[in-house]
């Protein structure tokens, strides 16, 4: 059974949205639901949802995500109304 997680990142305009998607695709098994990324002045801001098929991958999209030093913030987002 798959999980699916959110994630709320900001980053800078200067961050292409493609090295994110690809950061997250990169994890072997994970697969991208939805994006959902805006402009807000010289940063995104977004959610976007995930599915994984265990929790360590999850983790490990995390860490990822975080490596780069673009990212101005990355947290997991509990309400799974936003997604669907």
């Amino acid at each position: 059974m798959n999980d699916i997680f959110l994630l709320r990142i900001i980053y800078r305009d200067a961050v292409n949205l493609h090295k994110i998607t690809s950061t997250v695709e990169s994890v072997n098994g994970a697969r991208i639901k939805r994006l959902d990324f805006r402009s807000k002045g010289k940063k995104f801001v977004g959610i976007i949802a995930f599915e994984v098929s265990r929790l360590i991958d999850f983790e490990h999209i995390m860490l990822l995500i975080r490596r780069n030093s673009n990212i101005y913030k990355v947290e997991r987002v509990a309400d799974m109304t936003i997604c669907c």
